[in-house]
């Protein structure tokens, strides 16, 4: 039996599938232009890779967008979790987007119980999503090793949470992709894919910032979603 290690060893169908694996939801004519393969070529190779069950294909209208066969690991089976709980879903997405979040904020923003709120910060903490952001003298740290700072003004002994990396924005933007008809919250998961998807269309130049790589930091992807879509809240 030919396992997927055999398959994907010819180079031009494993730049397809890793282009759709990092580009998930994309349609044949944009990975073909992407790509700068022929379309016939890509077409081959996407109805091979289909029939060995490695990626599948979705309807959207005239289009029809190409993901990897989903394969969950630990990490997708939390923050899917996560995403199915109305609550839990609305604070992991304001705290993927936002610089720096409080339990008092997300509290009253989002109309959430404050132990309720607790829980789950304390649960995305384990996961590894968020920290604690440093806060000294009203002033917060949103981003490790940057001396880039908001200034606040914390109620008493209030904490304030941070992304810890870019890794989990990336990959619940490609959860929300594979799995969204199943999901709830339909209107804040298209916030997030709207904000997300303008970044990724062009992440070179927004409002003077420029990037030089998609990822690459923190202070990418998101770090320009809040100067182009100020969230309500977590400036």
């Amino acid at each position: 039996m030919i396992n997927e290690k055999e398959i994907l060893k010819f180079e031009k169908r494993k730049k397809i599938f890793n282009y759709i694996e990092n580009n998930p939801g994309l349609y044949a004519r944009e990975i073909s232009r992407n790509l700068d393969i022929p379309l016939t070529s890509l077409l081959y190779h996407l109805r091979f890779l289909k029939k060995l069950e490695l990626i599948r294909e979705k309807i959207d209208g005239k289009y029809i967008r190409f993901f990897i066969k989903y394969r969950i690991g630990l990490k997708e089976k939390k923050l899917i979790a996560l995403l199915r709980n109305k609550n839990s879903s609305k604070i992991l997405l304001h705290s993927l987007w936002s610089l720096a979040c409080s339990q008092i904020e997300l509290s009253k923003e989002l109309d959430i119980p404050p132990p309720t709120v607790s829980y789950y910060l304390k649960k995305m903490i384990d996961m590894g999503i968020i920290e604690k952001a440093p806060v000294k003298n009203g002033l917060i740290y949103p981003f490790k090793n940057n001396t880039k700072t908001i200034m606040r003004n914390p109620v008493k002994s209030e904490k304030f949470y941070r992304r810890t990396s870019q890794e989990y924005a990336d990959l619940t933007y490609k959860i929300l992709i594979a799995h969204k008809s199943s999901l709830i919250n339909k209107e804040l998961i298209d916030y997030y894919l709207d904000m997300y998807n303008t970044v990724r269309s062009n992440p070179h130049s927004f409002k003077g910032k420029k990037i030089k790589k998609m990822g690459d930091a923190l202070n990418s992807v998101i770090d320009v979603f809040n100067s182009i879509f100020p969230p309500p809240f977590c400036s």
